[in-house]
């Protein structure tokens, strides 16, 4: 089998572990000062800092931005649903708008009907790596004087216009899962430029803490923070990071080549100015002669590693659905997601399957998948 995704572990990574390990600090310390640092420099930003993970980033931001119970936020249907649950978990009320069939990103034309009194933020998510339109998000949200996070939990190397992905709203969070085009097994970042709600952020993920540390606490705070060992192999990862990036993208672009040939098989759609960071390859099938479930299957017995990873956009899920079990209901109002009705999500839903993409792939292998495709859809 071809597996979908390959993480790329080496000695190095191993020997920047075991330096963690013989120095006897293991906590978040100077390990992750250094990751943060390298990770601010290629992002752009003046700040980023570590988190245990990309929904503990998540959470952290919104409640950092002020985000309170009964607040809403606009975003997207089609994504991992921690995204919808990070703004559920302080209380916030995620309003799911439409999104693009090729892009597969939230649509910008939706988002204005959606704003509300209630409305305090977008959180456009970048999917699969691809850059969500920033320069129309940002636009409304200053017309409306509304914050923007972007969910950049996927696109570590995505950019619009030569600017990185997650130095393009007022913060950007990002996940390093044992998947993800930098990964560290768990862990988070979030990046920002403004110092006030960077100072917010370090307080929250670290018990109220003010930035220096010590035991003089400001608020409640959580302990969202990254261990050291786990930064070590951040830092790592980022030596290899344009290498990584440019596989990616290089073993998408063949795919986009290689599908122009079939009409039934149309890849998700980078538009001009738009580089996607391809943390996965997602085309969607287009048939009367196989269904999506139908072709994952046929990759499958062919030894291709496929899967469908959001076949259930957010508001079909039990969690939304079942939403009045969940505790802020007491307190909030939340809509009835049953009666959202988001054709493009649940279309694309319905078709886009991933295959392997990842850094690893050679020559041979690209060879068997796209002969893979030639004897299913003949």
């Amino acid at each position: 089998m071809i597996p979908f995704t390959k993480p790329i572990i080496k000695e190095e990574e191993i020997e920047a572990v075991k330096r963690v390990l013989e120095s006897g600090m293991l906590a978040e310390g100077k390990v992750s000062r250094e990751f943060e640092k390298l990770f601010s420099e290629f992002v752009g930003t003046k700040f980023a800092t570590v988190t245990s993970n990309g929904t503990t980033a998540l959470s952290t931001a919104l409640e950092a931005m002020g985000i309170q119970p009964g607040d809403e936020v606009i975003t997207s249907p089609f994504t991992f649903i921690a995204s919808a649950n990070s703004i559920a978990m302080v209380g916030g009320i995620p309003i799911f708008i439409d999104i693009k069939p090729d892009t597969y990103n939230i649509d910008p034309d939706l988002i204005e009907a959606a704003i509300t009194e209630k409305t305090k933020a977008i959180m456009p998510v970048h999917i699969f790596g691809m850059p969500a339109d920033m320069k129309r998000i940002m636009k409304i949200a200053e017309k409306h004087d509304l914050q923007v996070i972007e969910d950049a939990c996927q696109a570590h190397g995505g950019s619009i216009n030569g600017k990185q992905i997650g130095n393009l709203g007022h913060c950007a969070t990002f996940s390093f899962y044992a998947t993800k085009n930098i990964l560290t097994g768990e862990g988070g970042m979030i990046t920002t430029n403004d110092e006030e709600l960077y100072d917010r952020m370090l307080m929250i993920k670290n018990h109220g803490r003010g930035k220096h540390g010590g035991y003089s606490h400001y608020q409640i705070g959580y302990n969202n923070r990254m261990m050291d060992i786990v930064a070590a192999i951040g830092v790592e990862q980022m030596k290899r990071f344009e290498f990584v990036i440019n596989e990616r993208r290089k073993n998408a672009l063949e795919y986009d080549k290689f599908f122009s040939e079939f009409d039934e098989i149309k890849p998700q759609v980078e538009d001009d100015g738009f580089q996607s960071a391809y943390h996965l390859y997602a085309p969607s099938i287009y048939s009367d002669k196989i269904t999506r479930d139908e072709i994952v299957s046929a990759l499958r017995d062919e030894g291709v590693g496929s899967r469908a990873v959001y076949a259930l956009p957010c508001h079909k899920q039990d969690t939304y659905l079942n939403i009045q079990q969940w505790r802020w209901a007491k307190f909030v109002d939340y809509p009835d997601y049953s009666k959202v009705s988001l054709p493009h999500a649940e279309e694309i839903g319905a078709r886009h399957f991933d295959i392997p993409v990842h850094p690893s792939l050679t020559g041979a292998e690209k060879d068997s998948i796209k002969d893979s495709f030639r004897k299913i859809l003949a």
